[in-house]
C-alpha cells in the first residue's frame, strides 16, 4: 500500500547516489519532518527515509546537503524485509520522491532538527 504525500523536508544526512548496472541512479537520505507542538509547546520532529530516482537523484546529489530543506511530494510507502542476522521481520516508511522545490536556506542559529 501507498499513500501520496507532500510536505517539507529537513535533509538530516547527506545524500548519498548509487548506481545500478541499468545506469539507473538512486540518491537517499534522512528527512526530517515537524510535526507541530504538542501539548507543552514543544517542537514535535520526526525523520523518514526518503529516496529520488534518475534525473531527480543527481539534481539532489549535486544541488542539496545535509542541513537543506525542500518541498517534495511523492508516495509514502512501507518498505519490508527479514534481518540477517535475528532473523526478525523489520519494517519502516520510506518517502519516494515524486516532485521537489528547493527551498531558501535557513540561517545556522535556526537550528530545527
Amino acid at each position: 500500500m501507498s499513500l501520496y504525500a507532500s510536505g517539507i523536508v529537513r535533509i538530516i544526512s547527506d545524500p548519498q547516489l548509487k548506481a545500478f548496472e541499468s545506469g539507473t541512479m538512486v540518491c537517499n537520505f534522512g528527512g526530517g519532518i515537524q510535526e507541530g507542538k504538542d501539548k507543552n509547546g514543544e517542537y514535535i520532529n520526526n525523520a523518514i527515509d526518503v529516496e529520488a530516482w534518475g534525473k531527480t537523484a543527481e539534481i539532489i546529489v549535486d544541488k542539496l546537503k545535509k542541513g537543506d530543506s525542500i518541498f517534495v511530494s511523492g508516495n509514502l510507502r512501507m518498505q519490508e524485509w527479514q534481518d540477517r542476522d535475528s532473523g526478525t521481520k523489520r519494517r519502516k516508511h520510506v518517502l519516494s520522491v515524486q516532485r521537489f522545490e528547493f527551498l531558501p536556506r535557513i540561517k545556522a542559529e535556526e537550528d530545527v532538527f
